[in-house]
């Protein structure tokens, strides 16, 4: 929520409370970089990495001022569309990899949805008694305003999940909120997120300050959500 290309954040319930089916995990090299690509599948949507092609399906998400008013943030014009594209793919290539902004697509037609996000902490600081965001990582996520409320936001978290906790062995996930979304917080406390607080004025866009309401799940409740 700190700045726009930030404001990635869907307000619906993100923890699926069981696998979907047929959920499979594959890597591919990506057409962008050097480093393996991220492609993680589900029941029916998939999470991928970001193509040049798909600043048009970006545009769509974001330009709708019904996905970006939950955000505080005027919607995008197509240069931010493009802004986010490419800052997606640069975050792919980087090595260690700490940025995970990827395409959410129905596998059944390719088509792109939504935009997913899992940033991972600074996680350099060593020697201190307490280490403050040691394995922990933001999600975030913000679909196509046609495509909210269908149940989407519950298998999406869920492939998040796999890639935090399975694949990158995090302790801690973490998502916020805009406190006037009620309906989203207690959707995600169904969905087995924890709410920590409310963060006074942690997020400024456009002048305008925001209060936000955060939420996390640990490994131990993503182990017990998994039957582990």
């Amino acid at each position: 929520m700190t700045e726009r290309l930030e404001a990635e954040r869907e307000q619906t319930p993100l923890w699926a409370p069981r696998e979907p089916r047929q959920t499979r995990l594959d890597e591919r090299p990506p057409p962008v970089s050097e480093q393996r690509a991220v492609l993680i599948e589900g029941a029916t949507l998939r999470l991928r990495e970001f193509l040049p092609s798909d600043v048009d399906g970006v545009l769509d998400i974001f330009g709708d001022p019904r996905t970006t008013r939950e955000f505080g943030m005027p919607p995008f014009r197509r240069p931010d569309a493009a802004a986010l594209v490419e800052q997606a793919r640069e975050g792919a290539r980087r090595t260690p990899r700490s940025h995970y902004r990827l395409g959410v697509s129905e596998i059944a037609t390719g088509e792109l949805i939504g935009s997913a996000k899992l940033i991972v902490e600074d996680q350099s600081a060593e020697g201190g008694m307490v280490r403050v965001g040691y394995r922990s990582a933001e999600v975030g996520l913000a679909l196509r305003a046609d495509r909210v409320s269908v149940g989407h936001s519950v298998e999406i978290g869920f492939l998040l999940g796999v890639l935090g906790f399975d694949r990158l062995g995090l302790h801690r996930i973490w998502s916020g909120f805009m406190p006037s979304n009620i309906a989203a917080q207690r959707a995600i406390e169904k969905a087995g997120m924890v709410r920590e607080g409310r963060l006074r004025h942690y997020g400024h866009v456009d002048g305008v300050w925001h209060d936000i309401v955060q939420y996390s799940i640990l490994e131990d409740d993503w182990k017990a959500l998994r039957g582990y």
